[in-house]
């Protein structure tokens, strides 16, 4: 848009302006919500590869700390069901999203903390010896699709970790 002498031409760069920040601040929490929408789905179990392919692309892997990659929801979601299936409850703590966007593409980068609760533990245990805590930081690339972003590919650099590890490889 060309700048225009005057009051209402100053208006018009300033709505332009303005417009786009707001696309921007919306694709933000757009993707967001999806990048947070995926470690909901760890912390409730919820592995269905219906509500997965409404978070990754039909060839979104997923690179795990050990440096496995599982590629596609179906196998993302096999995948999770089978290693959370060990664990009583997990939660997973994100802060300070990062979000860069390029037109269709984005990379977040995002710190965690993660607790899980082993199943197999006494009760009683303290909560080291029946729960690994471990702290990261996540990236991420995601595509705007037809029907909104979604994430083509997630990874997880483990920068500590501490309590009962169990059958998990160590990666850090």
């Amino acid at each position: 848009m060309p700048i225009v002498a005057g009051p209402s031409g100053i208006l018009e760069l300033v709505q332009a302006t303005d417009q786009a920040e707001l696309d921007n601040w919306l694709n933000t929490a757009r993707i967001i919500r999806v990048f947070d929408s995926y470690f909901r789905a760890l912390d409730e179990k919820h592995f269905d590869e219906s509500h997965f392919r409404q978070i990754f692309t039909p060839e979104a892997k997923v690179v795990r700390p050990n440096g496995i990659a599982m590629v596609g929801p179906a196998n993302i979601a096999n995948s999770h069901t089978e290693s959370f299936s060990r664990f009583e409850g997990a939660q997973h703590l994100l802060t300070g999203h990062d979000v860069a966007i390029d037109g269709d593409t984005a990379v977040v980068r995002a710190n965690l903390v993660a607790i899980h609760l082993w199943k197999d533990r006494p009760a009683d245990a303290s909560m080291l010896e029946r729960s690994f805590t471990a702290g990261g930081v996540i990236t991420a690339n995601l595509l705007r699709m037809p029907d909104g972003w979604r994430i083509a590919e997630i990874e997880n650099r483990i920068v500590w970790r501490t309590g009962f590890f169990g059958s998990i490889a160590q990666t850090r």
